[in-house]
Formats: structure tokens, C-alpha cells, sequence
């Protein structure tokens, strides 16, 4: 007969963090919160405060959750899910609101009237520095009828990739938070093996647009292949030509975005399609943060590989201890690890020292980032769709 002691329920787990501890971590980041709204309570409008009040609680609260409970991926996975699905909603408001449509004529196109599109930059950046011209049909500085000047946007972008690399693809880029949705909403994977040899294919796309742009001038892949011009903007239908390339946009969106995630729980189109995912991951090399395994505790069980979302490991890296060059930082394979074999690490430093600490540096970092730039398009979508709600 077990002895009482033996028989006693196991008592859980004690919390990673106490909740006074977890607080105080997060006040940083609810200041700073604050502090990048305080514009939008400075404007007349009372679906702007809203929006504003909302996303300052909905961001403070997921990160005291990461601080509270250890884990990474699931709660920034909530953000980045809500940016995905939200941005748009906002976008074509304010498009519509603009012109009375998605599309955008080709007068506009020329006279340097279309936003900059992050998508673009490899792009730009590569033609621009070999024939000094500039492809994107948009303006340069901010105007009236187009603030998301190239400039700007250069600017952005620039900041928050010394900040977090690839991580861009995690917690800034509200593209990839679409099909990280339909990637969330099975139980199971109805796919369930991929070959490895498609992560490959982002960097031939890469290669083929830089050089098909240059040479024709004009941004292929935004003209022909981005699957998310189908809910963002794209060029008037009005030929046989722009009906041809408004086809290979839906029909993109449906498979890369919508069909392949939901059967394989994967982030398909940032993981084999995306030329701008490839030119990011560049960036990891210059990255202060990456995801290291300890070799000590790891045991091989493949529960990494199974939740990382874009393929970034392999059976070789993980023996190098190390993620591939396309690791996108979301903290899948961390949290999923059983053994605490996968750790968080700050370059320069010995393999699993402290690798709570290098989490919070890398979180303190990416978090105000994805608050600064995700958090202001989530309370622009938020005050939108207030402003068409029935009551006032």
C-alpha cells in the first residue's frame, strides 16, 4: 500500500515569476506604452482614445503574461494574430475613405501617390545602390496624400532591424500574422512533412525579382507575386493584363496564406515564398539575439523541429547547436522544449548562461518595437471598426 506522502497529488508547478516581480518587469514596457500613445489622447475623437486605451492594455497585459509565466510564442502570438487580421481592416478603411476603392489608378502610380510597402525594400535597396534609381512608384518625402513615404519607411525599417533581425518576421510584420491565424485555427496538422529543400525557393524568388527589377525597372514582385495585395491595394483592373495579375494575387493569397497553413501549421508563405522573409534573415548575422541549443540537455526528441513554424531547424543544426539563418525568433522551439535544451542567447556570451536574461533583453527590444509600430496600426483598426458600430 503507497505510503500517504506517496499517495499525496502532485502540487503544481510553482509560477516562473511572482506577480509583484512580473509587474515590475512590465512597467517598463506600460511606460513606454503610454508614452507612444500619448499623441492619440491629444486628438479630438472618442474612437481614437479608445483604440488607443485598448491596445495600451491588450500589449502591457501580454507582456506581463511572457514575464509571469516564462513562455514567449503563444502570448505573442495573440499580438501578432490580431495585427494579421486588424491591419487590413484599417487599411482599406482608410483607402476607401480615400479614393472610394482598393485599387489604385495608374495616374496615381506615376505621380508617386502609392504608400511604401516594407515588402519592397530588397527590392529598392539593391538596384538603387548599383544605377542610382529608385524603382517604387512613390514619393520620397512624406506629402499630404501619402505620409508612408520611401524615406520613412527606409527609416523604420533600418531602426527595427538592427533592433530585432528576422525577429521583423515575428513581431512587426502585419502580413505574416494572417496565415500565422489559419496556421493556429487546426487541432492537428492534416500536412504533416514539407520538404526541406522549399527553403530554398524564397531566395531564388529573391534573386529573381532584384535582378527582373532592375532590369526592367519596376518592382516585380509587388507588380505580379504578393499574395497580400489581395487585401491591401493593387493596381485598377481595367485590361486583360492587371485582370491577369489581380488572378495570381487571390489565387496566391488562397494557397499560400489560407489553404497551406491550415493543413500544415505552418507559416507557408513567410517559410518557402517569401523573397523579403530570405533578405531579413540576412540580418540575423548582425543580430545581437539568436536561439542556441545546450547540447548537454538535449535529447533529440524533434518536439523543436515540430513547432517551429518556418522550418528553421534541422536535424544537423540542432547537433551544431544552433537554429538556421531563417529563425525568426518567435520562441516556439524554446517553449516547447521539455528539457530546457533550447535557450535564448546574447552573442558573445557562453551558451545557456542566463538565457532568461537574454530573453528579457531581446523581449524589452522587440516588444517595444511591435508596440510602436504594430500597436498604433491595431488602435487605428480598433477605432475604425468602433466608427462603424450602429450606436455612438
Amino acid at each position: 500500500m503507497a505510503s500517504p506522502a506517496l499517495a499525496r497529488p502532485r502540487t503544481p508547478a510553482p509560477p516562473f515569476r511572482s506577480i509583484g516581480r512580473s509587474i515590475l518587469l512590465t512597467l517598463p514596457m506600460a511606460l513606454w506604452a503610454l508614452l507612444m500613445f500619448t499623441p492619440s489622447f491629444q486628438q479630438h475623437g472618442r474612437n481614437s482614445h479608445i483604440g488607443a486605451v485598448a491596445v495600451i492594455l491588450f500589449m502591457t497585459t501580454l507582456f506581463f503574461l511572457m514575464m509571469r509565466t516564462g513562455k514567449t510564442y503563444r502570448w505573442r502570438r495573440y499580438f501578432f494574430v490580431a495585427l494579421g487580421f486588424l491591419f487590413p481592416v484599417g487599411f482599406i478603411a482608410a483607402l476607401v475613405a480615400l479614393r472610394g476603392t482598393m485599387s489604385i489608378p495608374i495616374e496615381r502610380m506615376v505621380s508617386g501617390d502609392t504608400p511604401f510597402c516594407f515588402m519592397v525594400t530588397p527590392m529598392l535597396l539593391i538596384p538603387a545602390a548599383f544605377t542610382r534609381t529608385v524603382i517604387f512608384p512613390g514619393s520620397i518625402l512624406p506629402t499630404a496624400s501619402n505620409p508612408h513615404s520611401i524615406a520613412i519607411m527606409i527609416g523604420i525599417w533600418s531602426a527595427m532591424t538592427l533592433v530585432v533581425g528576422k525577429a521583423w518576421c515575428s513581431y512587426i510584420c502585419f502580413f505574416g500574422g494572417i496565415e500565422e491565424g489559419f496556421a493556429a485555427f487546426p487541432k492537428h496538422m492534416k500536412i504533416r512533412r514539407l520538404d526541406p529543400r522549399l527553403r530554398l525557393v524564397p531566395w531564388a524568388i529573391l534573386l529573381f525579382v532584384v535582378v527582373l527589377s532592375a532590369a526592367l525597372f519596376e518592382p516585380v514582385y509587388c507588380m505580379w507575386l504578393c499574395p497580400f495585395k489581395t487585401v491591401t491595394e493593387y493596381p485598377a483592373v481595367h485590361s486583360v493584363e492587371t485582370a491577369i495579375q489581380m488572378g495570381i494575387f487571390i489565387t496566391l493569397f488562397a494557397g499560400l496564406v489560407v489553404v497551406l497553413p491550415f493543413l500544415t501549421k505552418k507559416r507557408t508563405q513567410c517559410a518557402y515564398f517569401c523573397p523579403f522573409g530570405a533578405f531579413q534573415s540576412l540580418f540575423n548575422k548582425i543580430n545581437l539575439f539568436e536561439i542556441r541549443f545546450d547540447r548537454e540537455k538535449c535529447v533529440d526528441c524533434t518536439l523543436c523541429r515540430t513547432a517551429c513554424p518556418t522550418q528553421a531547424l534541422s536535424a544537423e543544426s540542432i547537433r551544431d547547436g544552433k537554429t538556421l539563418l531563417n529563425c525568426m525568433k518567435c520562441g516556439a522551439c524554446v517553449d516547447s522544449c521539455k528539457k530546457d535544451a533550447a535557450v535564448w542567447h546574447l552573442k558573445g556570451t557562453k551558451v545557456a548562461l542566463k538565457p532568461e536574461r537574454a530573453r528579457l533583453l531581446f523581449l524589452y527590444g522587440a516588444w517595444a518595437m511591435a508596440t510602436m509600430f504594430g500597436g498604433s496600426i491595431l488602435a487605428n483598426s480598433v477605432a475604425t471598426m468602433i466608427g462603424f458600430l450602429p450606436f455612438k
